[in-house]
C-alpha cells in the first residue's frame, strides 16, 4: 500500500487509474456476457424447440434468410446477475477486479478492511448513478480535496493505490 506522508493513511487511487481499470474490466465483462448469452441462447432454443433457423435458408445470402431467435425477457436478469456477480465476487474476496489488479488499486471499507457483500451491492447501484449523471460521480475526483466518488461515499468504501 502507498501511504500519504501527511497522515500516513493509504493514498487514494487517482481517476486515471480507476478509468483504465474500468476499461480493462469492460473488455473482460463483454467476453463474459457474450459467453453467457451464447449459453442462454442454446438453452432457450433447446427448451422452446425453435430450430427453424436452418430450415429457412434457401438462397445464397444467408443473412437475409435467418430469422432472429426471440430470447425473451429472462435474458436481462441473467445478464444483470452475471454483471453484478462479477463485481461482488472479486470485490468481496480480494478487493480487486482483474483490471484493478493490473493498475494496482484496491477497494476497501472505510476502516481498511475487506468490503461486505452489502457494501458491494450498494457500490454497484450507486456506481450506476455516478456514471449515469454524465460521469459526475467519477469526475468529482478531479477536485484535490475529494478522495471518494459518489459510490465510494454511498457504500462507505474507498479505492486505494497499492505500492508499485
Amino acid at each position: 500500500m502507498s501511504y500519504d506522508e501527511k497522515n500516513t493513511g493509504p493514498i487514494s487511487a487517482p481517476l486515471g487509474r480507476r478509468l483504465m481499470a474500468m476499461l480493462y474490466d469492460a473488455f473482460l465483462l463483454m467476453a463474459l456476457l457474450m459467453c453467457t448469452s451464447a449459453v442462454y441462447t442454446v438453452i432457450a432454443v433447446s427448451l422452446t424447440g425453435d430450430f427453424t433457423q436452418s430450415a429457412t435458408i434457401n438462397t445464397d445470402d444467408v443473412l437475409h434468410d435467418l430469422k432472429p431467435t426471440k430470447l425473451g425477457w429472462p435474458i436481462f436478469p441473467v445478464l444483470g446477475s452475471v454483471y453484478c456477480g462479477f463485481f461482488i465476487y472479486f470485490w468481496h474476496n480480494t478487493g480487486q477486479t482483474l483490471g484493478m489488479l493490473v493498475w494496482k488499486i484496491k477497494v476497501v471499507s472505510s476502516n481498511d478492511e475487506a468490503i461486505s457483500i452489502a457494501q458491494c451491492v450498494i457500490r454497484i447501484i450507486a456506481a450506476f448513478f455516478s456514471f449515469s449523471f454524465l460521469g459526475l460521480g467519477y469526475l468529482i475526483l478531479l477536485r484535490k480535496s475529494t478522495q471518494q466518488s459518489w459510490h465510494d461515499r454511498a457504500s462507505k468504501t474507498k479505492v486505494i493505490r497499492l505500492s508499485e
